[in-house]
């Protein structure tokens, strides 16, 4: 039986990209986007090879919007919480919309698909979310974007701890690559230093859904931040405590 596996965010950059990869791994896929229009277009290429693709369409900063669509699902293997949104400002410009966006997509939005959807997970499934440096390091101008981040590697850690004994893996991945939503950050950086830091020279999304539905997936490992950033690969250690 073909595995089911859900992803967010799924009509443009790293959700595409991993829209197009899965299709074509035996999987039964379920995309979720909050624009009709543009879902259908992907539903349709990605149908031209024969593949039967499932889609799914709400705001996910819509709780009771995602439990009324999310209930349609009978059970899921994968869930990807790969939705997510920018608004860059510095601290003190940071306008209260940002914040509330930013926190509201990327962190409170990945919670409203988890929470509905968790109970319907089958034995050996995975919760993968796709968090950032910026929630690792933290990022100037990103005070909003680095927090919703970091709370998801705090989500990873906890709900891998909590969900071991229903054989349920968590990760979490922190994706290096250039997309729609990268492409302005990117933009402002080498205006500002001439050229790229090194760690800016990113991969694809191709890359990245690569690595997730080739390498993630079959993961035994539960409770991990990944990297990925073209060819190199990773992961994070977590922090440890120094005595002063």
């Amino acid at each position: 039986m073909r595995k089911k596996i859900l992803i967010t965010g799924a009509t443009r950059g790293i959700g595409w990209a991993l829209a197009k990869k899965a299709a074509v791994t035996d999987l039964n896929v379920f995309l979720q986007g909050r624009n009709p229009q543009l879902l259908a277009e992907r539903k349709k290429f990605l149908e031209k090879n024969n593949i039967e693709i499932h889609t799914i369409c709400f705001d996910i900063r819509d709780r009771s919007a995602a439990q009324k669509e999310l209930e349609k699902i009978s059970d899921i293997d994968y869930i990807i919480n790969n939705a997510g949104i920018v608004a860059d400002n510095w601290w003190g410009k940071m306008k209260t919309k940002q914040w509330d966006d930013v926190l509201a997509t990327n962190l409170t939005g990945a919670f409203n698909i988890t929470k509905v959807l968790t109970p319907k997970l089958n034995k050996n499934g995975q919760i993968i979310f796709l968090t950032s440096q910026s929630g690792l390091l933290g990022n100037a101008g990103q005070s909003n974007y680095s927090a919703a981040k970091a709370g998801l590697v705090g989500l990873t850690y906890t709900l891998a701890k909590e969900l071991q004994r229903f054989s349920i893996r968590v990760n979490a991945v922190s994706p290096g690559a250039l997309t729609e939503m990268t492409a302005p950050v990117l933009k402002k950086l080498e205006v500002k230093y001439g050229s790229l830091p090194s760690e800016w020279h990113l991969g694809s999304a191709d890359d990245v859904a690569d690595f997730i539905i080739d390498e993630i997936l079959p993961t035994k490992r539960t409770g991990t931040v990944f990297a990925v950033n073209g060819n190199k690969k990773g992961y994070w250690s977590k922090p440890q405590y120094n005595s002063l």
